[in-house]
């Protein structure tokens, strides 16, 4: 379509209309950036948000602390006692209190078999032990075999007895322990002093015929 008038044909226009446009916006960020060389932003202040305390005086209050009296000494009235009164005092005193026995020998002392010490101990006493009621009804028999240390003053040392055999088990252990530590001895010698000596006993448990 061809215009008389080449003025009013939009499409040669155009591309005037561009450039001019175009220029324009040049010159106009040309002359912004000259009249306002720096552009200053202000921040934006933060919003402070304050919280109203109220603060009351309160008085401060103290626990009463209750003091506690002190307890008065009393001076102890001196009494004489009465010669015989005291007498039997310490009479008294004598029984409740009984002597100290020797101290015992030390537990680090050498124990020495039987068969190598010069003067061997010897059996003195020998109380028969008590023979479990259930064994005796059920009939049963057997034997128990005891370790255990003689010490010095002839006497089986505690702690030292156990058990090495026994037959039947779990039957006549206890009565037999019972029994070994009541046991008395001769002391044994070895380069005239007293010592300790390793034995060994068997206890028989045997119902007699006569009951």
């Amino acid at each position: 379509m061809k215009y008389e008038d080449p003025k009013a044909d939009l499409k040669n226009w155009l591309p005037l209309i561009r450039r001019k446009a175009i220029i324009i916006t040049l010159l106009s960020l040309i002359l912004i950036a000259v009249v306002f060389p720096e552009f200053k932003v202000k921040a934006l202040k933060n919003f402070e948000y304050q919280v109203a305390i109220n603060v009351e005086n309160v008085p401060i209050t103290k626990q009463e602390i209750e003091k506690t009296e002190q307890l008065k000494s009393h001076i102890a009235e001196v009494i004489e006692a009465d010669p015989e009164e005291e007498a039997d005092t310490q009479q008294i005193i004598s029984e409740l209190i009984p002597e100290k026995p020797p101290p015992p020998p030390p537990e680090d002392m050498e124990v020495f078999p039987y068969i190598k010490v010069e003067v061997k101990p010897e059996l003195v006493k020998r109380p028969i032990p008590v023979y479990p009621e259930l064994a005796r009804k059920s009939g049963l028999e057997g034997v128990v075999v005891v370790r255990f240390t003689i010490d010095t003053n002839g006497t089986v040392l505690k702690g030292s007895a156990t058990i090495k055999l026994a037959r039947p088990e779990g039957i006549f252990e206890n009565a037999a322990l019972q029994a070994i530590y009541q046991w008395k001895f001769s002391p044994a010698y070895q380069r005239d002093r007293k010592v300790r000596v390793k034995w060994e006993q068997p206890i028989q448990f045997k119902i007699s015929s006569g009951k």
